[in-house]
């Protein structure tokens, strides 16, 4: 066999359901994956730390930049929502889907309040701006209800198959083939991050509230430099891998040499 580095071992590729669902249809959904008596305390907390972070940047501004009611890394303000990103059933898609070495590129709580539309409701991808596809995916979006995802709710609104499409389709073809998944509070929604997807209109008389998680190859540039962030608390090992410690941008000619050079004194 040929030497190689940096290749894709395509016998790590799963068989799985829900990895070939990904592959053809673009999305997949797993079912009971929170506690049921876990699930109120992860609302509970994203209220609080909404509320801390509407205390520091004010609610105007927020309005102002488009980021009323989502609640940016909720793992750094509170360790409760550390499981969500190392669920082993989860990782395992993850990883099967897009290599061994991947990376937290977001964590969110998305409040959909009662009886509003959210600004999510627009049509998006989760990295935006991509007018082009992949033979591979190298971005994941890891969704967990924490409320009943329904018409009623709004929730989330995907088009199948859209992670093969350029552009953006028209609104006749929307209309005729976008899908509503129904999620139970426990639920997950995983799909291929080129998948269009949109928040539906809340005309529930509850507030709806989900995790967003997006996990990448560790080439795609994060939204908060978490790297720099797994120092300031006890993050469990594997955690601090997903942060993407292992791929922070070196400083120097020495600085690359010496990361290289600790990595292969530790394998």
């Amino acid at each position: 066999m040929s030497k190689n580095y940096g290749v894709f071992n395509q016998l790590e590729k799963s068989d799985s359901l829900h990895v070939k669902r990904i592959e053809e249809d673009g999305y997949t959904i797993l079912r009971n994956q929170i506690i049921p008596d876990e699930i109120q305390d992860f609302k509970n907390f994203s209220e609080m730390i909404y509320n801390q972070q509407v205390e520091e940047f004010g609610i105007e501004n927020l309005k102002e930049i488009g980021e009323e009611d989502i609640v940016r890394a909720p793992f750094l303000f509170n360790k409760c929502f550390d499981q969500l990103i190392i669920n082993d059933s989860i990782l395992e898609i993850v990883k099967s889907t897009l290599g061994q070495k991947v990376i937290l590129h977001l964590q969110n709580t998305i409040i959909n309040r009662k009886q509003t539309e959210h600004h999510q409701s627009a049509w998006h991808r989760d990295i935006p701006y991509q007018n082009y596809t992949l033979s591979q995916p190298i971005s994941l979006s890891v969704f967990y209800a924490l409320s009943p995802f329904n018409y009623e709710t709004g929730g989330t609104k995907l088009l199948p198959k859209s992670h093969r499409f350029e552009n953006f389709p028209n609104d006749e073809f929307i209309e005729a083939n976008f899908i509503q998944p129904d999620l139970n509070p426990g639920d997950v929604l995983i799909f291929d991050s080129w998948v269009y997807h949109c928040a539906g209109k809340n005309i529930s008389n509850i507030d709806r509230y989900g995790v967003n998680h997006v996990f990448t190859a560790p080439f795609l540039k994060q939204q908060i430099d978490f790297p720099k962030l797994v120092d300031s608390r006890d993050f469990p090992n594997e955690l601090k891998n997903l942060m993407g410690k292992e791929f922070e941008v070196a400083i120097s000619v020495n600085d690359f040499r010496n990361k290289r050079l600790k990595k292969l004194k530790s394998e």
